[in-house]
């Protein structure tokens, strides 16, 4: 189940080319401490429906070269995330307030068991997919650094849980921009999220809606 998970935690966010990570940094104290962070989050966050070309590298205990897979990202603040598969295999992986889905090539979806497993930790994403800082924070440690332009975000869930299921969920960028997505359990196993192309404030169209969402 975990590695179903690990498929499905791709962020929908904005990214290019990036320099070297920040070490991780202190966490950001809820209520108070954020103020030097807010435009970072407020700007993310209003940037709306995106679409995105994206190239995933897991990397696992047992391999000494990552397994690649490429692909289209879409997201939507309101219908969630959509990771349309197109190498090696032709897939869509769905991941919403409902739960998640796999459609197969043929336009098949097959709803995921409901299991708090994968479940739980496909809602604690919702906000990070979302930036809502608030809602981060009640389910997050959320640890922030910066050096100069290039920034880091480190979230660890506050639920045990889902701390096994994450691990640790890193986001950095430069700028406004974010560059990488990355799910850590340790240095060998992990998956890294790199996107190329990018559009945001997307209005997809009913045919994209019904073949990419649900």
């Amino acid at each position: 189940m975990r590695r179903l998970f690990l498929i499905l935690c791709l962020s929908a966010l904005p990214l290019a080319g990036f320099e070297p990570l920040p070490a991780p940094g202190p966490i950001i104290v809820p209520g108070g401490g954020d103020a030097a962070w807010q435009p970072l989050f407020v700007t993310l966050a209003a940037q709306g429906p995106i679409w995105s070309t994206f190239t995933e590298c897991r990397w696992f205990l047992f391999r000494k070269t990552p397994v690649i897979l490429k692909g289209e990202l879409r997201f939507s603040p309101t219908r969630g995330l959509s990771l349309h598969y197109q190498e090696p295999e032709v897939r869509t992986i769905i991941a919403d307030e409902k739960g998640l889905a796999m459609r197969d090539a043929g336009g098949r979806t097959h709803e995921v068991p409901s299991d708090p497993r994968v479940t739980g930790p496909t809602a604690a994403l919702l906000p990070i997919m979302r930036f809502d800082l608030r809602a981060l924070e009640e389910r997050f440690e959320v640890h922030a650094a910066r050096s100069g332009p290039a920034w880091r975000l480190d979230f660890v869930s506050r639920d045990p849980v889902l701390v096994r299921a994450l691990g640790t969920v890193i986001v950095s960028g430069e700028d406004l921009s974010v560059h990488q997505l990355e799910f850590r359990h340790s240095p060998k196993e992990r998956v890294e999220i790199q996107i190329g192309e990018v559009r945001t404030g997307v209005n997809f169209t009913p045919e994209e809606e019904r073949r990419f969402f649900r």
